[in-house]
């Protein structure tokens, strides 16, 4: 790949990453709005947030599967299209029907970039693929800090908010039909995906993991805070200060990536999201409790990339795999908060997510001790 378009590539890929954390994080606040204009209730409005990543798991299943070159080649375009039909559909329904269908095509989109540019960061660079990683994903929190405030700014209307979405897509199109985000010409091994599955299947689950509680925190925090009493304003202000913790995390992470390795960041991320999670049992606390729970959470994804960035040279569908699993977790686990909303009411979201979180930090602690803070080929 030539320098220009390596960095032209690069450069499409961090506007796409703002782009899809300012989709994402609208979600979140926007449920109780969801919950009043389609007489939804209690927990229903997170089939939403299941819907936008049903999506996405069906955008990563297609990439998984053995594609042509000439096909690859559109992937950046074909995600930026994809969240243009889903913000569309979302903005000018009155069918909740439709609005998880736009959710589905939206996550789509996510799915397309999410594994292009994420593999193409970390199959392009070497020994600076854990930085560029954590550079390119504290892109997704700069996108996602704003968002909540677009919502508050157009009074609670999320088809608003949506249609700002649509209009930011459709001015990063015309990159995205340049970019070319196959990285490097890199031999496939040609390894079946039950194969990796089975050689790296615990980091997968942690993924799952670690993604599942990225979205369902950031998904019911809003919810959360608006039955401990906080008006729907405040709670967007404290999803948006949750942001602002997250981006400012992933930044910092950048320079600690240089002397920490992926999976003990990992473990720290998921060991310092459970204290915060549990933390919001307190009233008092739990507005800031959430934002410092982004801090924590932002640690997991890009880290789970560049613990497996060796591998994924030589067998560039791990990237697929690995994606796939978060979208399996960012499936199951928002639907599985709602019904324990929808039970034990709106703090026993964080209970789940707060054990989940113990889990998985168990879980990265034994993987450290028996395969090292970064796993080779």
């Amino acid at each position: 790949m030539s320098g220009p378009l390596k960095v032209l590539t690069l450069g499409t890929g961090f506007f796409a990453f703002s782009l899809i954390g300012v989709a994402q994080a609208l979600f979140g606040p926007s449920l109780p709005a969801f919950e009043r204009e389609f007489e939804l209730g209690p927990g229903a409005a997170g089939l939403i947030l299941s819907a936008h990543w049903i999506g996405a798991f069906i955008g990563v299943s297609a990439l998984a599967l053995r594609l042509p070159a000439y096909v690859l080649r559109w992937r950046p375009a074909a995600g930026i299209v994809s969240i243009l039909i889903g913000t569309s559909a979302i903005s000018s329904t009155t069918s909740w029907e439709i609005a998880l269908i736009g959710a589905a095509f939206n996550g789509c989109g996510y799915g397309f970039l999410t594994v292009g540019f994420n593999g193409f960061a970390a199959a392009s660079f070497g020994g600076r693929s854990p930085v560029v990683l954590n550079v390119l994903n504290a892109v997704f929190g700069v996108g996602a800090i704003g968002t909540p405030l677009l919502l508050v700014w157009f009074t609670g209307r999320p088809d608003a908010a949506f249609f700002a979405i649509f209009l930011f897509a459709l001015a990063i199109l015309p990159f995205a039909l340049l970019s070319d985000d196959r990285g490097p010409d890199i031999t496939d091994r040609g390894e079946d995906l039950s194969v990796l599955f089975l050689r790296y299947r615990w980091i997968l689950f942690l993924m799952a993991l670690g993604v599942g509680i990225e979205i369902s925190a950031v998904g019911w925090g809003a919810t959360v805070l608006v039955a401990q009493g906080l008006s729907e304003a405040d709670a967007a202000v404290f999803t948006s200060l949750f942001y602002v913790a997250f981006t400012c995390m992933r930044s910092a992470a950048v320079g600690i990536s240089l002397f920490v390795r992926p999976g003990r960041l990992v473990f720290a991320g998921l060991f310092f999201g459970t204290v915060c999670l549990f933390l919001t049992f307190d009233k008092q606390a739990a507005p800031y409790a959430f934002v410092l729970s982004g801090a924590a959470i932002s640690l997991l994804f890009p880290n789970m990339f560049a613990w497996l960035a060796q591998p994924m040279v030589a067998s560039p569908r791990l990237s697929s795999l690995l994606v796939g699993m978060g979208m399996c977790g960012g499936i199951a686990i928002p639907a599985i908060a709602g019904i324990a909303v929808s039970f034990g009411g709106e703090q026993s979201a964080f209970l789940f997510l707060g054990a989940l979180a113990l889990l998985g930090a168990g879980l990265a602690a034994l993987m450290i001790r028996a395969h090292g803070p970064e796993i080779s080929e």
